[in-house]
């Protein structure tokens, strides 16, 4: 697995210690792209699938900004999630 998707995984678990965090496909070594990243907590799933770009960029600020900006995603739909059983999946 590629090393941001094992921070993301990381800041992950540590913001949401009460949900299951999984990768549902990992990625690949060489990038995000095709990884599909799921929490799941007291029933509700949200689910992030990484599309592209295919060439991942390499600085390790916008590196730290993406890991910030999955980690808010999660954390905001399951702040704004009010559904017992809702499920939402984002493609970025």
């Amino acid at each position: 697995m590629h090393e941001i998707g094992a921070m993301i995984t990381k800041r992950l678990k540590e913001a949401l210690p009460e949900a299951k965090v999984l990768w549902e496909r990992e990625p690949p070594p060489d990038g995000l792209r095709g990884g599909v990243l799921s929490a799941e907590l007291k029933n509700r799933k949200f689910t992030m699938q990484f599309a592209g770009p295919a060439q991942e960029v390499v600085a390790e600020s916008l590196e730290l900004s993406l890991v910030e900006q999955v980690v808010d995603d999660f954390l905001d739909f399951f702040a704004r999630s009010i559904y017992p059983k809702e499920k939402f999946t984002r493609i970025i």
